[in-house]
């Protein structure tokens, strides 16, 4: 038995990752972030004013949290320092095999972070882009951070949580 909750707790370990960053600052792509805590997904969401009325298309965005921060979340409603979220985005298909009416998660075309290091980056919050199989570079193992003006101001005025946008993560939300 304390054998089973070594090995169980080992594993766990090897599942929380730290942010890891190169000497000049590129964040490095976490391994086994699709095994972290799945928080929330959304379709089609856009931060700009006429994008309900275009016929853009629609993607999904599939967010995962890092169990540590998980667990010191749902403890004590806040995101510890050294939070990762990735944000995987997939196409929307529809009319697949036997799929007549809805839409489902179907072509990986990138993955985001968020990590929070307060000695890292000003304003504590950083974004990044590491690509995808469809985007200009293809998937890259390590980004630089996004200018802080492109993500941060957004989060910061309309982020329910400390930058985060708790209010669509219904599992973030119930603590």
């Amino acid at each position: 038995m304390r054998m089973m909750a070594c090995m169980l707790l080992t594993a766990a370990c090897l599942l929380a990752e730290e942010p890891r960053f190169t000497p000049d600052n590129q964040m490095l792509r976490p391994e086994g972030y699709r095994e972290w805590v799945f928080v929330g997904s959304s379709l089609g969401m856009s931060y700009n004013e006429g994008a309900a009325s275009s016929s853009r298309k629609q993607d999904y965005h599939v967010v995962f949290l890092e169990p540590k921060a998980w667990r010191e979340y749902q403890k004590t409603g806040k995101f510890p320092e050294g939070t990762v979220l990735m944000m995987e985005v997939y196409s929307a298909g529809q009319r697949e095999s036997i799929n007549r009416a809805g839409s489902f998660a179907d072509k990986f075309l990138r993955v985001e972070a968020a990590v929070k290091d307060s000695k890292r980056f000003d304003g504590a919050w950083a974004y990044f882009d590491f690509g995808g199989p469809a985007a200009e570079g293809g998937l890259k193992e390590r980004s630089t951070a996004f200018a802080k003006e492109r993500c941060w101001a957004c989060h910061n005025e309309h982020a329910e949580t400390d930058n985060v946008f708790t209010q669509f993560y219904p599992r973030l939300g119930a603590r």
